[in-house]
């Protein structure tokens, strides 16, 4: 005897933000990925997503070429774009970003 079968009904939680995160040069190669994409249900801020970029990629040496130990801020050690804007003609890492927003990631030492 056949018995019909009966699924729960399962609602997909779709992002209302999502952020893509180009990494160039030695960024990439510590991260084993040149672009990482991130989802979020709130509007994040530049500092949110990198915080979400480090969980993500979990790794001490991409950390320590991202982040400057002395001040715990990235802007020492890499330029940040905003759909190939630098960040710092917004509101640095205080800047909200808007859904589908590019953050490229450049380290000031990289080569050319």
């Amino acid at each position: 005897m056949w018995r019909k079968c009966s699924y729960l009904n399962e609602t997909q939680t779709t992002s209302q933000y999502s952020y893509t995160i180009k990494l160039i040069g030695v960024l990439a190669t510590a991260a084993g990925t040149r672009q990482v994409s991130l989802d979020s249900e709130t509007e994040l801020s530049l500092t949110d997503v990198i915080s979400s970029l480090l969980a993500r990629v979990d790794n001490r040496q991409f950390k320590d070429l991202l982040v400057d130990s002395a001040t715990n801020n990235p802007l020492p050690n890499v330029i940040m774009l905003l759909d190939e804007q630098d960040c710092n003609l917004f509101q640095g890492l205080r800047t909200k970003l808007d859904s589908k927003t590019v953050v490229t990631i450049i380290p000031v030492a990289h080569g050319g």
